[in-house]
């Protein structure tokens, strides 16, 4: 995102700031404790309502007022915030005598809720944009030697990741010398121009190490009529992958040495999606398998499967908190980290960047720099 459009989420977030603040002015002057528990509450619900209704609902709105969704889930932060410090106060004020200068309660919830929306804006942003290497280690039956490899997923490029952070993602890869990279998917979704699209691949044809790519939910634009219409078609998609000198895996295996197989699985959203009942490994040697998922959500495939690894991202580690608690212990979703399922060991990523707009208030942006050795 340019300069521009972050002067504009700044303006969008002080709005709605403002507006929140003003609606329970009526409250914060006369104040009672049993009204303002109840607005806690309601504000407490709103939170990762707000973050589900920006990240995860596919919707008009949602597509296209995203950052308005924004700009209050961090009002509705920050005022909680000053809320709850301003209830305490309001509990010790009354216990007290009023005295000249004391500092009014309304003023005070208004000071602390702005300092608390700074601090909160200033904090996301800049972890939207701060990708980290993760290194992991496992172990593999069926392996003869060591291989080590990159996984990088979400990078949601264009609207969100910039072509300079691309940049620096790639030299930070071709500086560990993976033996081969796997791309995720969502490399781009429906904010990528079509000028974008032929950006990235034109950027991640300078890795040097082979490059494999599986498809997200996202990458082909399903929901793009909800943004006015695609910016580029299957094929236009396909000819700069390919370009780029990266192979596409859609359910398809890949020998990538005598003791190891990738498998680039369709992404879970598609129709063509084959069952994991029927795909047939066509190398069939005991040698361990790799298995490339976008979504970690295909749970008779989990429980079934017989891979070493298989390696997922989409969920951003929620992006917006506390949405990775709500996905694991609400929804029974695997969000972020290492999972040890029926027939493989679960990783879900959490992505290079983000949806939308560079807005991060759950775990850092990462890529994975993952080592497995024999058993």
């Amino acid at each position: 995102m340019g300069s521009f459009s972050y002067i504009i989420l700044i303006i969008e977030t002080l709005a709605a700031w403002a507006v929140l603040f003003a609606v329970q002015i009526p409250l914060r002057i006369r104040w009672h404790p049993v009204l303002r528990i109840i607005a806690i509450i309601v504000k407490v619900v709103l939170i990762p309502g707000t973050a589900i209704l920006f990240v995860a609902v596919v919707c008009g709105f949602s597509y296209r007022h995203g950052d308005i969704l924004n700009a209050v889930y961090i009002a509705l932060i920050a005022d909680t915030a000053a809320d709850v410090i301003g209830f305490f106060a309001g509990l010790f004020r009354r216990k007290r005598p009023e005295s000249p200068g004391r500092l009014h309660f309304p003023t005070l919830c208004g000071v602390l809720s702005l300092i608390f929306c700074a601090a909160l804006f200033v904090y996301g942003t800049w972890n939207a944009g701060n990708v980290t290497e993760q290194k992991h280690v496992w172990e593999a039956e069926g392996l003869e030697r060591q291989h080590t490899f990159a996984f990088v997923a979400d990078i949601h490029a264009g609207q969100a990741m910039s072509e300079e952070k691309l940049w620096e993602l790639c030299l930070q890869i071709n500086a560990e010398s993976p033996e081969f990279v796997i791309l995720g998917g969502d490399v781009t979704d429906e904010l990528t121009s079509y000028e974008d699209m032929t950006a990235v691949y034109r950027i991640l044809s300078e890795i040097e190490a082979p490059v494999y790519f599986v498809y997200g939910n996202h990458d082909r634009q399903p929901d793009a009529s909800l943004m006015g219409g695609r910016t580029y078609t299957d094929e236009q998609l396909t000819e700069e992958i390919r370009k780029a000198g990266i192979r596409i895996l859609a359910d398809e295996f890949v020998k990538i040495s005598d003791d190891l197989v990738l498998l680039g699985r369709e992404d879970l959203s598609r129709d063509e999606r084959i069952a994991w009942n029927g795909l047939s490994d066509p190398f069939g040697d005991g040698a361990a398998l790799v298995v490339a998922d976008h979504q970690p959500y295909d749970e008779d495939q989990l429980a079934v499967e017989v891979s070493a690894l298989q390696l997922s991202g989409h969920t951003h580690a929620g992006q917006l908190w506390p949405l990775r608690a709500f996905y694991r212990y609400i929804l029974g979703l695997p969000a972020y980290g290492e999972f040890e399922e029926p027939g493989t060991r679960l990783y879900v990523t959490a992505g290079t960047f983000g949806w939308m707009i560079p807005m991060r208030t759950e775990r850092h942006c990462e890529w994975d720099l993952i080592t497995l050795q024999p058993a």
